[in-house]
């Protein structure tokens, strides 16, 4: 029997949410003989919302199942001197006198304990030890990578490895629940068998970071399908779209502030930005109150293929991304094959696919609303071979280096599992 890949993700492809698997997985369903997908956060009453491969198994561990069990797993971890043997003199040091990076730690493993358990359950359902080799693959170098990790040992058939991706939330501390600090990352680069940032600037960080581990460091770009370019334009309105979740750090507060201080341009504009979240309704009333001199539109939720219709089929002039923190957007990956410049803050991986003058632009992080507005301004007044140039430039870019046949077909060699895991 071939190999086996079991594969932890959060949601995918249950609710939504994690969409940028859903093109990778074809992929590994042609590499791997079964794929088992374990979603380990699942919330109650979702239901399966994505097409996956026929030699592909899902199963949901359910958000409540894994609350439950926390307070049980922290308190296995008493005294909490060194939770448990898991964290080194390094991590204690990190910890000493903050009682939230503590609290952070012992949530981080009784979670991926719950997580490590719950997928264990589901797993005695298979006979692993069936296959020439098992891949445990964690999506995120997060609680579900050190799960994954367990799950390796755990396994009976001995040609296994456990292998994450890392992205963003999960690789810089700026970005997790108490800044300055994610949990045990020494442990898991010292138990797991290859970690795989999604960006250079990714590896670059953690190879910097923790240099004994090197070795086990490798980029692994994400791509995406190919649609071909979007429409050229005809008329002579600017046409301008954002996409993403309305957290906090992705700032359309503030590209809409930007956008504020185009009001004496004489051209029409129209902006489009996809996504949902809890600042929705109140973007919608800063667009009514300061941007009434353009067309807005907030459509909320957009499902993938429905994103992919719409540049199919609308002529858009720029991909507007201002988050202070970034891995490497699939967003913008997305707009690139369509040909669609992009302006972006330089932030995480941003500037592998943003290059200044010939995909686009790049902004400071800390950059001002009037910032933005200029560059727009200079943009919108250039001549249209300009543009034009810019658009190729993108198109060719992401051929050579996002798209998800050549990328995830490649991903899907290094994952089968080897008698000694090849990094």
């Amino acid at each position: 029997m071939g190999n086996c890949l079991v594969l932890l993700t959060k949601t995918y492809p249950y609710a939504k949410g994690e969409e940028f698997i859903e093109d990778e997985i074809p992929r590994l369903a042609e590499s791997f003989e079964k794929i088992i997908i374990l979603a380990t956060s699942v919330p109650d009453g979702a239901v399966q919302t994505r097409h996956t491969p026929q030699n592909v198994s899902c199963h949901a561990v359910f958000a409540r199942v894994i609350k439950r069990s926390l307070p049980v797993n922290a308190l296995s971890l008493f005294p909490f001197t060194d939770c448990g043997g898991f964290a080194d003199n390094a991590e204690r040091e990190a910890l000493r006198g903050n009682l939230k990076r503590r609290a952070y730690l012992c949530y981080f493993i009784a979670k991926a304990k719950g997580v490590a358990h719950e997928c264990a359950r589901f797993l005695r359902k298979y006979d692993l030890s069936a296959f020439e080799g098992v891949t445990f693959y964690a999506f995120w170098f997060y609680d579900v990578a050190m799960a994954a990790c367990w799950l390796r040992d755990l396994c009976k058939n001995p040609v296994k490895k456990a292998v994450c991706r890392a992205h963003s939330y999960d690789l810089y501390p700026s970005g997790s629940l108490t800044p300055g600090y994610l949990p045990l990352r020494r442990y898991l680069l010292e138990h797991i068998d290859a970690v795989y940032p999604c960006s250079q600037n990714g590896t670059d960080y953690l190879s910097s970071h923790y240099p004994p581990y090197a070795r086990k460091i490798h980029t692994a770009y994400l791509g995406t399908r190919d649609y071909d370019l979007s429409p050229v334009k005809t008329d002579e309105t600017i046409e301008l779209v954002s996409c993403c979740h309305l957290a906090p750090h992705k700032r359309i507060d503030l590209l809409a502030k930007s956008l504020s201080f185009l009001s004496d341009l004489h051209r029409p504009i129209h902006w489009v930005h996809f996504g949902t979240g809890e600042g929705l309704e109140d973007l919608k009333k800063y667009a009514e109150e300061h941007l009434g001199f353009m067309k807005t539109e907030f459509p909320g939720f957009i499902r993938n293929e429905d994103l992919m219709r719409y540049y199919q089929t609308h002529p858009v002039d720029w991909f507007l991304n201002v988050s202070s923190q970034e891995g490497l957007p699939v967003s913008i990956m997305e707009a690139c094959s369509f040909g669609i410049p992009v302006i972006a803050t330089d932030v995480g991986g941003t500037s592998e696919i943003v290059r200044g003058g010939e995909t686009g632009y790049l902004l400071p992080a800390d950059f001002a609303p009037e910032d933005l507005a200029k560059l727009l301004r200079r943009q919108f007044l250039a001549e249209p071979e300009a543009h034009e140039r810019l658009r190729l430039n993108c198109r060719r870019l992401w051929q050579e280096n996002f798209s998800a046949d050549v990328n995830f077909a490649r991903f899907a060699q290094k994952l089968a599992p080897q008698e000694k895991p090849i990094l």
